[in-house]
């Protein structure tokens, strides 16, 4: 079943750096990834009717930053939708000898209240969970085993609070294997434009929207 569209709707994209992607320079405030090519799909194909896409995402962000800023960056904004891309610098940012990372207790506990809160104001909200995608080499080469857990987390939260589940991990890996010579993720971590153009896709008909 197709997701109702109404131009008065917001439809709130919140995450890290992968989300963000310029968006707080960009006068449309948008960025240059794939909240953009999700709005401007939408805008093409439904111009009448299509939502506001709102890009929160800010670069760096993990779990624990989006509890801090949950209020104003989500709930603020009344979202009829609300998806949530976040996870890689959980894991990335514990690589490599660094301990800032986020355990992954402290993600699944965090990521839970972040669901909870939002739930409680807006019982009716529909909820778009994205898998963290890849941690590839030149990424430290552990970072894709050490991703594991958080994506399945992700995927188990979806199912328990019937939210729509976005396969990007899954999309990545089959992508990289398909075309190996297409570079997806220049650094591991952050998609080249093929790469938002994955992850529109993948969200888009994860939605039935395509």
């Amino acid at each position: 079943m197709r997701i109702p569209l109404e131009s008065s709707a917001r439809w709130v994209l919140i995450g890290d750096s992968i989300t963000d992607c310029g968006r707080r320079t960009c006068p449309e405030a948008i960025g240059s990834g794939y909240p953009r090519l999700i709005r401007d799909w939408l805008l093409s194909a439904w111009s009448h009717k299509a939502p506001q896409i709102i890009n929160t995402g800010i670069s760096g962000h993990k779990v624990p930053d989006l509890q801090a800023r949950w209020d104003e960056d989500v709930l603020a904004h009344e979202p009829a939708l609300v998806s949530i891309k976040i996870g890689i610098n959980d894991v990335w940012h514990g690589l490599g000898g660094r301990n800032n990372g986020t355990p992954h207790a402290e993600f699944v506990e965090g990521y839970e209240r972040l669901i909870a809160r939002l739930k409680e104001k807006f019982p009716s909200v529909i909820l778009v969970l994205c898998e963290p995608s890849v941690i590839w080499a030149p990424a430290p080469e552990e970072g894709n085993r050490e991703l594991q857990p958080y994506i399945e987390t992700v995927r188990a939260l979806a199912k328990k609070h019937d939210a729509y589940s976005v396969p990007l991990h899954t999309a990545f890996e089959r992508a990289k294997a398909l075309r190996p010579d297409i570079s997806w993720a220049p650094d591991g971590v952050h998609p080249s434009s093929s790469g938002h153009m994955l992850i529109a896709r993948t969200w888009l008909a994860t939605l039935g929207l395509l």
